[in-house]
């Protein structure tokens, strides 16, 4: 994919560090989807937007879906954009092409971005806070970048996009099919469509710490011992009243840290289930109950299970057990379970050839039991 460059040449000079472009990096690449099928996505999800420069409401129009044709037949004809996030939970075929990008952890990838633009059409000028490989898919970008700094003064007022009002090009590439770009986070670019093109954007996942803190303390409401209230029955008579003492905020500053997870595991643990959880608004995977009885005749039968779209998963090894995540769920198993584990996270298709091995274990056959009943996995029809 990089070329001459090695994956762990990438992660070393370039990664979270310097633009990089890589001419025909998936070289004959064909999108697995149309402009019409992603147009099509649009009208099923409400993750898409169409940004139109000129010739909307006003410059800069962002408009949300889901859609119907009418919004697509009333459009300019140039300088305008449609994106759809999320893209990698509908089709297993864009589900695989974030395959080659999983030399980095999957905790980290986001999504996969799918924009498709007619001539002129762009999202103007903008930093981005992660990580993003920029797949050109068909047609034709003039990508631009800078290392001029995004200040907080120098972006359009007013606007429900972040643009920079000014932008100073000092490198420039026209991208073909196959060419993929990428930027470390806040490197201020902007793409232009030179004519139709579709441009696939690999997005990373870099939660800040307010994100990370502010859903700790949330999920530490629902422990019960937080529900005491503070005491004092030690205190003695005070000179001043307006007065906060030492021992007193001894006190509240103890009261408040106590409240926080007191051990590490802990805070292992909710740091695997907040990676895992779907994102806000995401359909629960979609499952029934899956008897012992009915598992081992599917696994007689050399069925194969397919891995959820939506599925996000991890582990990791504390001591003697593996702690598997799938979608803010949490399980336990026996360590000498790993090449198992490891099998289940690596995989989106189960085959009978793979898992017979494992499941003559009753921990992995329970293990999968659960997965499936939790709609991880599915039955491939």
């Amino acid at each position: 994919m990089f070329g001459d460059i090695s994956a762990e040449e990438f992660l070393r000079d370039y990664w979270q560090k310097k633009p990089l472009l890589i001419r025909q990096a998936f070289p004959n690449f064909q999108s697995p989807i149309t402009q019409d099928e992603l147009a099509g996505l649009a009208c099923e999800t409400d993750t898409a937007r169409i940004v139109i420069e000129q010739g909307g409401a006003h410059p800069w129009e962002v408009r949300h879906g889901a859609f119907d044709d009418d919004d697509f037949s009333n459009l300019p004809a140039t300088h305008w954009t449609l994106l759809v996030n999320d893209t990698d939970q509908h089709l297993p075929e864009l589900k695989a092409v974030m395959e080659p990008f999983r030399f980095i952890p999957d905790w980290r990838i986001d999504d996969l971005m799918i924009s498709f633009a007619v001539e002129g059409g762009s999202v103007g000028p903008h930093v981005d806070a992660y990580d993003v490989f920029l797949l050109q898919a068909q047609g034709q970008r003039r990508w631009q970048i800078t290392t001029q700094p995004a200040h907080p003064d120098n972006f359009l007022p007013d606007l429900e996009l972040r643009i920079m009002s000014d932008f100073q090009a000092e490198q420039e590439w026209i991208v073909e099919p196959g060419d993929l770009l990428y930027l470390p986070p806040n490197v201020p670019h902007y793409g232009v469509a030179l004519n139709e093109c579709m441009t696939y954007s690999i997005g990373f996942r870099a939660p800040s710490q307010a994100d990370m803190l502010e859903k700790l303390l949330e999920d530490s409401l629902e422990d019960a011992r937080l529900q005491q209230r503070f005491t004092d029955s030690e205190r003695t008579p005070q000179a001043n009243p307006g007065e906060l003492t030492a021992a007193d905020m001894d006190r509240l500053i103890d009261f408040v840290v106590d409240a926080l997870p007191q051990d590490e595991q802990s805070l292992q643990r909710w740091v695997g289930k907040y990676l895992t959880t779907p994102k806000a608004g995401a359909q629960p995977c979609e499952a029934e109950p899956i008897s012992r009885a009915e598992l081992s005749r599917l696994i007689r039968h050399k069925k194969r299970f397919e891995k959820s779209l939506d599925a996000r998963m991890l582990y990791f090894q504390l001591g003697s057990d593996i702690h598997l995540f799938t979608n803010g769920n949490h399980y336990c198993i026996d360590s000498q379970h790993l090449q198992f584990i490891e099998y289940l996270c690596r995989s989106a298709m189960l085959l009978h050839k793979d898992y017979s091995y494992f499941l003559s274990d009753s921990s992995c056959f329970d293990t999968l039991q659960e997965l499936l009943t939790n709609g991880i996995f599915s039955i491939k029809k």
